[in-house]
């Protein structure tokens, strides 16, 4: 991710977490923050979870490759 979309996504959860401010939802601005400060370590946990699912996919795709032939 570079930094742009970085920056994007910071703004976005910024202007989110002020409209829940000005709304009365005040219970869900430490859950912004967090997500804000911790964006690189939520990016590369995501990165992680896709790649893991794509292995698991990828090793289950062809059940008939473990088969011996006869």
């Amino acid at each position: 991710m570079n930094e742009t979309t970085k920056s994007f996504i910071r703004h976005f959860l910024t202007v989110l977490g002020t409209i829940f401010a000005l709304v009365g939802l005040n219970n869900w601005l430490p859950v912004l923050e967090y997500l804000n400060q911790s964006l690189d370590t939520i990016w590369a946990s995501v990165v992680t979870l896709i790649g893991f699912a794509t292995t698991l996919f990828g090793f289950f795709k062809d059940k008939d490759r473990l088969e011996t032939k006869k």
